[in-house]
């Protein structure tokens, strides 16, 4: 979807807050149950979270899924839905241990426990991960870009997604 460098800024700023804001309002609900409270808490409090999940995404899983899913499916042959969810599934398969093991650090610090902190709430964490990409976020997202940028879009020559 995404045809510039900007607009693959833009759409990678609008996924990762999205995936974010839903995956803190999910831990949060396991951890503290579920109130109205939690979605304010969770606004407040993802910044962090944001900013590693930016950072990841597009200096180390974005280049590694682009690089995988494009040797796997060729653009001008495959139908573009398979390639958005091979994209979407790679990413949530690095991004969710990446993310965890971060977030555990973030709040629990180096210890020597964090294997032991991450490795369940990866278990926990990865399935709604992969649901919640595959199935809302991702055509949200999509979605979303493509009211933004409708008349960059039109203009310009049709390109698979080379970024979820």
């Amino acid at each position: 979807m995404p045809k510039t460098k900007f607009q693959e800024l833009i759409f990678t700023i609008i996924m990762v807050v999205t995936m974010v804001y839903c995956m803190s309002v999910y831990n949060m609900v396991l951890e503290f149950g579920f109130s109205y409270v939690t979605f304010l808490n969770a606004l407040l409090g993802m910044w962090p979270e944001v900013v590693g999940a930016f950072i990841a995404q597009r200096d180390i899983v974005g280049p590694i899924v682009q690089k995988k899913v494009l040797s796997w499916f060729k653009p001008d042959i495959d139908k573009a839905i398979f390639i958005t969810i091979a994209m979407a599934g790679c990413t949530v398969c690095l991004m969710a241990p990446i993310m965890t093991l971060y977030v555990s650090i973030l709040y629990h610090g180096f210890v020597s426990e964090i294997p032991l902190l991450w490795l369940p709430k990866l278990v926990q964490n990865f399935p709604f991960a992969l649901c919640i990409q595959l199935f809302y976020v991702g055509p949200f997202v999509r979605f979303t870009f493509r009211i933004l940028f409708k008349k960059q879009l039109s203009v310009m020559p049709s390109k698979v997604a080379t970024e979820i």
